[in-house]
């Protein structure tokens, strides 16, 4: 069911999480006037005050509030799955995409704001060597070139990619050996050309995430100017190199679950549909699916050097809590195509078991995958005047990180979506 609220709604009762990493505030107020957050904080008769006699109440006694989530990092393949963002309460999300006007085309979709669908902030082309990762079987783009064979062409690729109205690119800088040893390692982006993609962008003011989870590959597109590293790497990260990403700064998008899921398909399959908030929020297909034996046995075969990667996770880990210490700003990002929504809970809970509390992590979440995406003035936090784009959970998320799937009610610009029936997998 999808409602617009009244021109102003006041939500009463509910301990108030906003996303900032400041403590949980019991018996809170919020306040949506036409969309927007017009106060959010303690109640108080002067805080009510603020909003018309005439406007509707809603009693959240008993239950919690929270941004709107946010991931960092997706591939989006069918409104299907930009429904099943929305169901599990991701309300925005960086689409990485090969074709810019493709991709923008959809983000223009998905900004209706009672669209059935989380919003799309596209990060296109996905640029790569020729023959390289993500230049075997994904579309090209006509309109320019995503596979650039020099840094002259590197740089007009980038002009068009500007031309055709991005704001980000992403690179593949990767021969991605560490997952597929023994088969053979792949092209990978000249040093030259990579460097040009990068400098390009920043020059025209465009966001450049990089796809680098080896430590070489990272420090050469931290070095080259990039604004995000996609995935989490797999080697510790030099000192030196952690007061660069703190100081420029350089948003961290660990990425977990995507390293979990190919160290041991079966094992992390088990441990999230143990929880049967997960088991009866998505389609039994997919249940089938991911029980399967074949499941397992296709990422073993697609990905062979799985024994590393069950290695390096002690490494991946540690990297997150030290950057995070460090104070390098931490974005979540899933790349998670397995569980579409789902897998920013999942994201989340493998942060907590790193080490961070269950509040950082929902700020990851939140108001630093916001400022990743330079939308922290808009979304991200429930502060006055931002996009009323929340949560309202039957469970503490601040005890449990995976409450996040408790879901009463899903709020986009002001437009409710819910209740949320967890057998339901999608909305309607």
């Amino acid at each position: 069911m999808r409602t617009l609220l009244f021109a102003t709604t006041v939500f009463c009762g509910a301990t108030l999480i906003d996303g900032t990493g400041a403590p949980p505030i019991p018996d809170a107020l919020l306040i949506v006037t036409d969309g927007r957050v017009a106060f959010a904080g303690p109640y108080s008769p002067q805080a009510l005050a603020q909003a018309p006699k005439e406007a509707e109440r809603i009693d959240v006694s008993g239950r919690w509030i929270i941004p709107g989530l946010i991931d960092a990092h997706v591939h989006a393949g069918s409104a299907d799955e930009q429904r099943s963002f929305l169901r599990w309460g991701v309300t925005t999300a960086r689409l990485m995409a090969e074709d810019v006007e493709a991709a923008r085309d959809r983000a223009r979709r998905s900004q209706r704001p009672a669209a059935f669908v989380a919003e799309l902030v596209p990060a296109a082309p996905i640029f790569t060597a020729p023959g390289g990762w993500w230049d075997r079987g994904e579309p090209h783009d006509e309109r320019l070139n995503r596979t650039p064979n020099s840094p002259s062409e590197a740089v007009e690729a980038v002009r068009e990619a500007r031309r055709l109205g991005t704001v980000e690119i992403k690179l593949m800088l990767d021969d991605m050996s560490w997952c597929r040893t023994p088969k053979p390692a792949l092209p990978r982006l000249p040093a030259p050309t990579a460097r040009a993609l990068i400098e390009e962008a920043r020059r025209l003011g465009l966001r450049a995430s990089v796809h680098a989870p080896q430590l070489s590959d990272a420090v050469e597109a931290i070095g080259d100017g990039c604004t995000a590293l996609a995935h989490g790497v797999l080697e510790p990260i030099p000192a030196q190199v952690v007061e660069v990403m703190r100081t420029r700064p350089v948003y961290y998008i660990p990425t977990l679950g995507i390293f979990e899921l190919l160290a041991d398909p079966r094992a992390f399959m088990d441990r999230v549909l143990a929880d049967p908030r997960v088991a009866n929020g998505i389609l039994e297909w997919a249940l089938r699916e991911y029980r399967a034996p074949s499941y397992e046995e296709t990422y073993h075969r697609r990905y062979p050097n799985y024994a590393s990667v069950g290695q390096h996770l002690p490494a991946l880990r540690e990297n997150l809590l030290r950057l995070h210490r460090a104070g390098v700003p931490i974005a979540l990002g899933t790349d998670m195509w397995a569980f579409p929504g789902l897998g920013v809970s999942i994201e989340m809970d493998l942060y907590v078991r790193a080490g961070l509390t269950p509040l950082e992590a929902l700020r990851a979440a939140t108001q630093t995958a916001a400022r990743s995406l330079d939308l922290e003035a808009d979304r991200g936090t429930l502060e006055k005047g931002k996009r009323a784009d929340f949560l309202v959970l039957d469970a503490d998320p601040s005890k449990d990180v995976t409450n996040v799937r408790s879901l009463r009610e899903i709020y986009r610009s002001g437009h409710r979506f819910g209740p949320v029936d967890p057998n339901q997998p999608f909305l309607p």
